[in-house]
């Protein structure tokens, strides 16, 4: 009988314990940080240190996006978030009904799996 796999992480998720954090590289010359984190297999990978981005971030912008009406789908918000780190990072919003993202707005990383056992991650009011 075929034995359950588990779904590996995405190169962008870290994890301590029970605790997720997302990842991102750091340039070791110039001290420049990227999201997601540069693959482990890339040729360039000895070039930077894979480092934890913090749990919160500042809401840089965002968008409403409204979907077509034959998708049936409610308006949804993508937002961009600076991180301590000096690193944006873009993603959804996943706020209460009826919250709308205010630039400034503290905001935390959320971390959500699906039927299938894929991470994905929002961001959600601090």
């Amino acid at each position: 009988m075929n034995q359950p796999t588990e779904t590996p992480l995405p190169q962008w998720l870290g994890r301590s314990g029970d605790a997720r954090r997302l990842l991102a590289s750091r340039e070791l010359a110039t001290g420049h940080v990227f999201f997601p984190p540069i693959p482990a297999s890339s040729p360039l990978a000895g070039r930077y240190q894979t480092i934890a981005l913090s749990e919160r971030a500042v809401l840089y912008s965002y968008t409403i996006i409204h979907p077509n009406k034959k998708a049936n789908k409610p308006p949804f918000a993508l937002v961009y978030a600076d991180f301590p780190e000096q690193v944006r990072v873009f993603g959804a919003y996943a706020a209460p009904a009826g919250a709308r993202p205010v630039i400034g707005q503290a905001l935390r990383v959320a971390y959500t799996e699906d039927a299938l056992g894929h991470v994905h991650y929002s961001f959600t009011p601090a």
